[in-house]
């Protein structure tokens, strides 16, 4: 099988490394709950607007920076605290000796996501790695996963093959569904709630991949 990992949420705590952050920059700001919730609000999981959540983060915080510092101060915060899931480096390494090309796709900044990869360790557990900044296209684009294929060497694979797994439903699924990939869907304990329902659904990315694994009708490399 070939796989096409998301980063956020899927190998690495990024809400959980931003919630971190953000309760302890609201404490040292003298804020309460609600400011807390305003700015975890504005965050969306890391999908919101950076520039939006910059905003929330001046005006409820108090911070003197303007948008473009207040993004690279949270964004500083973040890469601090970031982590990567239990098993995943573990998963990553047993796929890659079983054979299995493995890619990272992702939506982002250069600079921030290829700072996660490098400070989780997880860039030397990957054969490509493809950052939506970088090529200028983001899911749920499926072109960004073609780019992922072509880098493994692989753009003539069969999709049947190909497991997109990732924790957004909009971006991750999606950009599989539009590739014809096979898709996994990490729920962090959520339900599918929309159409186009993925192929697997599982709390974990862990799991998800072993899900896939087993999967019936799935082409084995």
């Amino acid at each position: 099988m070939i796989w096409l990992l998301d980063l956020d949420n899927t190998l690495v705590g990024r809400a959980e490394a931003f919630e971190a952050w953000a309760s302890g920059e609201v404490r040292r700001a003298g804020g309460g709950a609600d400011d807390l919730a305003a700015v975890l609000a504005a965050d969306e999981s890391g999908h919101g607007s950076k520039a939006a959540l910059a905003r929330v983060l001046i005006d409820r915080l108090g911070w003197d920076d303007d948008v473009p510092a207040g993004i690279e101060r949270f964004r500083a915060g973040i890469l601090e605290r970031v982590r990567p899931y239990d098993g995943v480096v573990d998963t990553l390494r047993a796929l890659r000796a079983a054979g299995h090309p493995v890619a990272v796709v992702t939506n982002g900044a250069s600079a921030q996501q290829r700072g996660k990869l490098a400070r989780c360790g997880l860039d030397a557990h990957a054969d490509a790695i493809v950052v939506s900044e970088e090529e200028g296209v983001a899911k749920p684009d499926p072109l960004l996963l073609e780019i992922a294929l072509d880098r493994l060497g692989l753009p003539d694979a069969d999709r049947r093959d190909v497991w997109m797994v990732g924790d957004a439903g909009h971006a991750d699924v999606a950009a599989g569904h539009a590739a014809g990939t096979r898709t996994a869907w990490v729920s962090h304990g959520r339900s599918w709630d929309g159409p186009d329902r993925p192929d697997v659904v599982a709390p974990t990315t862990r799991e998800a991949i072993s899900l896939a694994l087993s999967t019936p009708g799935a082409v084995r490399r």
